[in-house]
């Protein structure tokens, strides 16, 4: 039993307002990321999956936690073409995930409000690394890597990722497979095919059965059925 674990129900995040899931299963995904090197959490839209990853590293580190994800959109068909400016400004617009999540963590604390949370405490808090510069890259002891979408990730490089980890860091994983739009087969989503092959001692899965969010995601799904 984890219900009744003190860590699983409250996360404290200095200068942050205090995280509390909201079910059984968000409480299985903090133990999971407290206590396995690596975690895969999937689970629909509005269920909380990079909000809980957010918190928990927050939780869990002081130093910068790594974040990534696959720059593809829902379709060429609706491409912007080219971003100006650094590497950070260009990936900041792929991550809004992610100061979605630190804005309900921090904004109205400490005087935090959007503008200082996206151009501040956003970059304090996470270093983006552009997928395609991951290959370089290795997750050290006590560091943590979130890849959010990884469901739009192919094989080959959830294998790359998989194998960035050093003993004492920390992977978290989200992703949800029926959002793979027409960006990419199924078949060809490294999710879809880590999914065949757990379990692993090395990974723990979670699946976040709720949803948070308006009614008209309930539409939202029935749409993709």
């Amino acid at each position: 039993r984890i219900d009744n674990i003190p860590e699983t129900s409250k996360l404290r995040i200095k200068n942050a307002r205090i995280f509390e899931p909201l079910d059984i299963y968000q409480k299985c995904a903090i133990y999971a990321f407290v206590n396995s090197p690596a975690t895969l959490l999937t689970g629909r839209f509005g269920s909380g999956k990079t909000l809980l990853a957010t918190a928990t590293s927050l939780a869990l580190t002081n130093k910068k936690i790594f974040i990534t994800r696959p720059p593809i959109g829902i379709s060429s068909d609706y491409d912007i073409g080219f971003l100006p400016g650094s590497k950070d400004e260009k990936m900041l617009e792929w991550a809004g995930g992610f100061l979605s999540a630190l804005n309900y963590l921090y904004r109205g604390q400490k005087g935090e409000n959007y503008d200082s949370i996206k151009n501040r405490l956003f970059f304090e808090k996470f270093e983006i690394i552009p997928l395609n510069m991951i290959q370089g890259v290795s997750i050290l002891d006590g560091e943590i890597l979130i890849v959010d979408e990884v469901q739009l990730v192919t094989r080959e490089y959830m294998s790359m990722i998989l194998s960035r980890m050093s003993e004492g860091s920390k992977l978290f994983l989200l992703g949800d497979i029926h959002q793979t739009y027409s960006t990419i087969q199924k078949e060809d989503s490294g999710l879809f095919k880590l999914q065949q092959i757990l379990p692993h001692e090395a990974l723990a899965w979670v699946d976040l059965k709720n949803i948070y969010r308006n009614k008209l995601t309930e539409i939202a799904i029935k749409l993709l059925e």
